[in-house]
């Protein structure tokens, strides 16, 4: 089996006053996609706080919500992801079908959810709907304008 090709997409000190859904990723109709690693870290806030992040499986098609983004091949000569991938979309953008993390921090100390190939966070199938797509976000509003950070790495895997 190919290990398939590996993106990695990147949110680089965006401002948010409110809950926010970092990432959505959507699996491209001919492929399987390994959700990897997630990072979200703040760049501006200096106080303790606690929040919360989610990550979700979604029946909700946001392909044209929040800002574009497109993802970087972390292998020289990769094609393009065959899928699409959005972020900082408002929050409640993705319906919430399947909850499959979450997570109370400070927000001092960011969040790093790792998972790997042999064992991913999440995978995602070609089929159309809930099994095709996930999304990553910020349950709570943060009590001030906090600037964040992060990445999501990912593989995908033609069929």
């Amino acid at each position: 089996m190919s290990t398939g090709a590996s993106y990695t997409s990147v949110i680089d000190g965006v401002a948010a006053t409110t809950a926010i859904e970092f990432f959505f990723l959507s699996c491209p109709t001919d492929a399987v996609v390994f959700l990897e690693e997630v990072c979200i870290t703040q760049d501006t806030i200096e106080l303790s706080e606690q929040l919360v992040l989610k990550l979700w499986r979604t029946a909700t098609a946001n392909e044209a919500v929040g800002t574009a983004n497109t993802p970087a091949p972390r292998e020289i000569g990769t094609s393009a992801f065959g899928g699409t991938t959005r972020t900082m979309l408002a929050a409640a953008s993705s319906a919430v079908t399947t909850l499959m993390l979450r997570e109370g921090q400070n927000i001092l100390n960011g969040w790093l959810w790792k998972g790997s190939f042999e064992d991913p966070l999440l995978v995602l199938g070609p089929t159309a709907g809930v099994a095709s797509r996930c999304a990553i976000g910020l349950h709570n509003a943060p009590a001030a304008s906090t600037t964040f950070s992060g990445y999501m790495k990912f593989r995908e895997i033609s069929g």
